[in-house]
């Protein structure tokens, strides 16, 4: 019950009390007059007290039927507008629910169901808030609960428990009874998941080649300066491959882009099945391609003949025969060779730096070309 109802409640019984002591009032004179047989000096005015009663009576009876029938219509106002505000939250895109004070729910209204993935209420009435979240968020959420029950709001984000994973974002809002008590939660959740995945995926197309899904230009510059600083930190020499396919046009002007696009993903597939976890594959843009060889060994030689090993295991897988399934007004499989010009650049630290690395092993790689192609050179100290 709202305060305006138990205002306008207490007005009436106020009323009702006020009532019945008259007519008591009323009821004792009356009895007092009919005992005397004369209507003279006191009982005289008994009888005009007893009218004054009976007017006043009339008065709060008017006055009590006006509060009665404003007070029904205040009940009428107060529900019609808990049934629109239910209505509103049970409709909600957003997922509203409660919490009580001993980490159960209390309520959850029908989007909130969603994205959990449960389809009754029933399912989640008096079951623990923290079983809708993952394993992975439960202990920094149940933080965030300790902190809520001590009066605090706050904001996070985290994955839902079961199968889907959503990824939602809530708050959790204290609420107080009228002593100032905390007495549940409120909760406000909304499920992020697309919004996030398309983040993802703009951060993916941000570092990575849309056609092979290797390492770009810009995450290639960072994955060099991290490899030269590991070099400094442990004292191993790393590596740095430039690779250019040989005479790749000629496949693009008899066959189409589609043919050639198929070669460059296949390529990808190869050299990233000839590297270590630790390495990166990338690829610079048309049939240019780099390979950062990480954590090689602390002797300069010995780390030459590792870059050189790995260098010449791609140059072999390149040179394989392809099978292209190219899409024209029919499927057609095309097979096509294909090898490539590698040069390798073996570094310490930063040392060369590395605008030099990708200079010399770019230069190393037009050396393989320029003495015959599908060979591996090593870039002069």
């Amino acid at each position: 019950m709202t305060m305006t109802e138990k205002t306008s409640g207490a007005h009436e019984q106020a009323l009702q009390t006020e009532i019945l002591r008259l007519n008591k009032m009323i009821a004792a004179l009356m009895n007092r007059a009919e005992r005397n047989a004369s209507m003279q000096g006191s009982d005289f005015n008994l009888f005009q007290t007893a009218i004054t009663l009976e007017d006043n009576i009339r008065t709060r009876t008017k006055e009590l039927e006006a509060a009665r029938l404003e007070n029904e219509k205040i009940t009428r106002s107060l529900r019609e507008t808990e049934n629109r505000n239910r209505l509103l939250i049970e409709n909600s895109p957003m997922g509203i629910h409660e919490i009580g004070l001993d980490g159960k729910i209390i309520s959850m209204n029908r989007a909130g169901l969603m994205m959990i993935g449960v389809q009754q209420k029933a399912e989640v009435k008096g079951s623990l808030y923290l079983d809708t979240v993952s394993d992975a968020d439960r202990k920094r959420i149940s933080e965030l609960l300790v902190k809520a029950y001590a009066g605090e709001i706050n904001h996070f984000e985290f994955k839902a428990s079961g199968p889907h994973e959503s990824i939602l974002k809530s708050c959790f809002v204290p609420i107080k009874n009228k002593n100032d008590s905390i007495e549940k939660l409120m909760g406000i959740t909304e499920d992020i998941t697309k919004s996030k995945k398309a983040e993802e995926q703009i951060q993916h197309f941000a570092f990575y080649d849309t056609l092979t899904q290797l390492a770009n230009r810009r995450l290639l510059n960072d994955r060099l300066e991290q490899a030269m600083a590991l070099s400094k930190r442990n004292g191993r020499y790393g590596a740095l491959m430039f690779m250019d396919l040989d005479k790749f046009k000629q496949l693009n002007d008899r066959h189409g882009h589609n043919a050639g696009d198929l070669l460059l993903t296949e390529v990808a597939h190869r050299v990233s099945g000839c590297v270590r976890e630790v390495d990166t594959v990338g690829r610079l843009g048309g049939d240019e391609f780099v390979v950062i060889l990480s954590e090689l060994d602390e002797d300069r030689k010995r780390s030459i003949v590792l870059a050189k090993r790995i260098a010449e295991k791609i140059r072999v897988a390149l040179e394989k025969p392809y099978l292209l399934m190219c899409k024209h007004e029919q499927k057609t499989t095309i097979k096509y060779y294909s090898t490539a010009s590698i040069g390798v650049v073996v570094f310490f630290g930063h040392e060369p730096s590395p605008e030099e690395t990708f200079k010399r092993a770019d230069i190393a790689m037009y050396q393989s070309k320029e003495e015959g192609r599908n060979r591996v050179t090593l870039a002069e100290n």
